[in-house]
C-alpha cells in the first residue's frame, strides 16, 4: 500500500479507537491532484445540521493532556509560566520525542512535514510579495527570538533537557500549531475568574483537533463549521452537502496574503475576505505634496490627533495602514482622517496652521475632528477628501509591479504551491481592492461641497476667540 495511503488508514483506525463518532457519509480522500494533500469528501447526501464526526475532548492535544504536563509539577508551570503558543510548543516537541509510544503518534503521521507559508521562503522569494504589507507581518526573526528564548532553557526548567530540538523543528511545530490549531473553550472555566496574562485564567486551551484540521479551508466554499460542546466538538454541515463534494471548513475572515502567511495557500478565485492596505506613510506624503505642507508639521499632526481625548472618537484615528476591502468597503478610520487631513491641507496656508505651538495647535485640531466626526457620522463627506483619497489610492498603487495589473490566469490544479502563482495572486489581490476603494470609500456618503465644513469651522473658531477676548476685557 502507497504509505500515504497506510497513514491515512492507520489515521483513521486511531480515530475510531479514540472514540470519535465519525458519520458513515464521510471520508478522508488522498487530494494530493489538488495540491491539497488530505481532504475530507462527502459520500452520500448530507443534510444542513448534520453532524459529521464528534470528538472527545481528552484526544485533544493541548498542555492539559499532553504527556508532559504530567511530569512533576510542570501542568502548573505550563499554565503559569508560559503563553498558550510557548506551552503547545514545547508540549508537542515532547511528544514527537515519544516517538510510537506518544498516544497522537498516528496523528502525527498525517501532518505535513512541508510547509508552504511564508515563514518557510527565502527572502529572494519574499521580494516577490513587495509591496505588500504582510511582508512586515512574517514573523520569521520573532521565532527565531522564541526558540532561543525556549530552547533549552524552558526544556531545562520541565525536565527534559535532554531533548535536541533543532531551530528547522522548532519552526516546523511552531508552523503546525499556526496552521492547525484551534482555540477551544474550556467548558468548566469560571468566566470571574479570567485573566489574559495566565493561560491558567484564560479561559481556553489552544489545541491541535485531529480529524478538524484535515478538512480544507475555503472562504467562499465553506460548507461545514466546529461547535464547541462540553464532552465533544463537533463538526457540523453548515449547508446541504451534495455527494461527492468537499467539506471545507474556514480558518476565519483572511485574506490571501494573510492565508499564505498563515497557512500557505491561496484561493485563486479570491478570498471572500481580500484586501489592500494603504500604509500611513502614503497617506503622509501624499497630503505633504498635494497641499505643500512640511512633513515635520504633518507628523506633529498625526502625533497630536493619536493623544486628543474626543469623546466622540473611541478609537484611535491614527493607524499604521488602512484596509481597502475587495467589496470596495474601507474603514471608517480612514474616511475621518482623510476628511480631516483634507480640512487642515484647506486651511493650512489662510489659518498659518504650521506656525502654531503644539497646544493651540492640538485645540485647533480638537474642532476639526469632532467636526469631521459628525460630518462622516451623519451620512457625508467632502469632494475634496473623496479626491485626496483617491489621491492616496493612486499613489499605492504606483508603488506594485506592472504585473498585477494585467488579467489573472488561474494556474492548473499541480501549479498551485508554485511561488510565483501564488505571489501573483497576492499582489493582484491586493490590487483589485485598493481599486475598488477609490468607488466605494463615498459609495454610502453624501458628497458635499468643501466650502460649507470649513466656514463652519472656520466660524466657530472665531465665535470661540471672540468669546475669549470679551472673557479677557471683562477681568480687566
Amino acid at each position: 500500500m502507497d504509505p500515504f495511503q497506510a497513514a491515512t488508514s492507520q489515521f483513521q483506525q486511531w480515530l475510531l479507537h479514540c472514540g470519535y463518532r465519525v458519520s458513515p457519509k464521510v471520508d478522508i480522500a488522498d487530494l494530493r491532484h489538488l495540491s491539497q494533500g488530505r481532504g475530507l469528501v462527502a459520500t452520500d447526501y448530507i443534510k444542513q445540521g448534520e453532524v459529521l464526526f464528534a470528538i472527545p475532548r481528552n484526544v485533544l492535544l493541548n498542555i492539559d493532556t499532553g504527556s508532559l504536563s504530567s511530569i512533576g509539577d510542570n501542568k502548573e508551570k505550563l499554565l503559569t509560566k508560559y503563553d498558550h503558543w510557548e506551552g503547545l510548543i514545547l508540549t508537542i516537541l515532547f511528544e514527537l520525542s515519544l516517538g510510537e509510544q506518544s498516544k497522537w503518534a498516528p496523528y502525527f503521521k498525517v501532518l505535513p512535514t512541508e510547509f508552504h507559508n511564508l515563514m518557510f521562503w527565502s527572502d529572494e522569494e519574499l521580494k516577490s510579495l513587495e509591496p505588500s504589507l504582510v511582508l512586515g507581518r512574517v514573523g520569521k526573526s520573532k521565532a527565531e527570538e522564541s526558540y532561543h528564548k525556549l530552547i533549552p532553557s524552558a526544556l531545562e526548567d520541565l525536565g527534559i533537557g535532554n531533548l535536541q530540538v533543532s531551530l528547522q523543528l522548532f519552526h516546523q511545530v511552531a508552523s503546525s500549531i499556526m496552521s492547525y490549531s484551534f482555540d477551544v473553550e474550556r467548558p468548566d472555566f469560571d468566566e470571574d475568574q479570567e485573566d489574559d496574562e495566565q493561560v491558567k485564567y484564560d479561559g481556553y486551551f489552544k489545541s491541535l483537533v485531529a480529524l478538524a484540521d484535515t478538512l480544507n479551508a475555503d472562504t467562499n466554499q465553506v460548507n461545514a463549521n466546529l461547535f464547541y460542546e462540553p464532552d465533544f466538538l463537533t463538526m457540523k454541515a453548515v449547508k446541504p452537502i451534495a455527494k461527492g463534494e468537499q467539506i471545507y471548513n474556514t480558518y476565519g475572515d483572511h485574506p490571501n496574503s494573510e492565508l499564505l502567511r498563515r497557512y500557505g495557500y491561496v484561493e485563486y478565485n479570491g478570498s471572500k475576505y481580500d484586501f489592500g492596505e494603504v500604509p500611513l506613510e502614503t497617506i503622509h506624503e501624499t497630503v505633504v505634496n498635494h497641499y505643500n505642507l512640511k512633513p515635520e508639521f504633518l507628523d506633529l499632526v498625526f502625533k497630536l490627533i493619536s493623544e486628543t481625548d474626543v469623546d466622540e472618537l473611541e478609537e484611535d484615528i491614527v493607524l499604521d495602514a488602512f484596509d481597502s476591502y475587495i467589496d470596495g468597503a474601507v474603514l471608517p478610520e480612514s474616511q475621518v482622517l482623510i476628511q480631516v487631513l483634507t480640512v487642515i491641507g484647506e486651511i493650512a496656508s489662510q489659518e498659518h496652521l504650521q506656525d502654531l505651538s503644539p497646544e493651540l495647535l492640538s485645540k485647533t485640531l480638537n474642532r476639526i475632528l469632532k467636526k469631521c466626526y459628525q460630518l462622516i457620522e451623519t451620512g457625508s463627506i467632502t469632494k475634496n477628501a473623496v479626491m485626496l483619497w483617491e489621491q492616496c489610492i493612486i499613489n499605492r498603487l504606483s508603488q506594485y509591479p506592472s504585473h498585477a495589473f494585467r488579467d489573472f490566469i488561474i494556474p492548473e490544479p499541480s501549479q498551485y504551491l508554485n511561488k510565483v502563482k501564488m505571489g501573483e495572486c497576492i499582489l493582484k489581490s491586493e490590487v483589485c481592492s485598493l481599486q475598488n476603494s477609490i468607488e466605494g470609500f463615498s459609495k454610502e456618503l453624501k458628497i458635499i461641497n468643501d466650502d460649507k465644513l470649513i466656514r463652519n469651522i472656520l466660524k466657530r473658531k472665531t465665535q470661540h476667540d471672540d468669546t475669549r477676548h470679551d472673557f479677557k476685557r471683562q477681568k480687566h
